[in-house]
């Protein structure tokens, strides 16, 4: 027996996973809140629950990869942004 659980419920989900893996990048609420809000409203209308779920994933991903890299890693990164004017603030 399988459970079913409700679309709503994975959107939920996969809103929060993407909240707190963009908000770990980037210690912003507003950008986190922002692009968070992709797999809620794609989850809600019922459309594109693929990209959705992949777009919570890669959020996910991308959050692991960066806490994982060394300290050097993380430094260059953060100088070559810098070149470009952005502003980085992860950790």
């Amino acid at each position: 027996m399988e459970i079913e659980v409700p679309n709503f419920v994975k959107a939920i989900v996969m809103t929060l996973v993407a909240f707190f893996s963009v908000y770990y990048l980037t210690e912003s609420t507003t950008i986190s809140l922002s692009l968070s809000l992709i797999p809620l409203v794609l989850g809600f209308v019922g459309v594109m629950h693929g990209l959705a779920y992949s777009f919570a994933a890669m959020c996910l991903i991308c959050a692991v990869a960066w806490s994982v890299s060394p300290p050097e890693t993380k430094t260059m990164v953060r100088s070559e942004v810098d070149k470009t004017g952005f502003k980085i603030t992860a950790k």
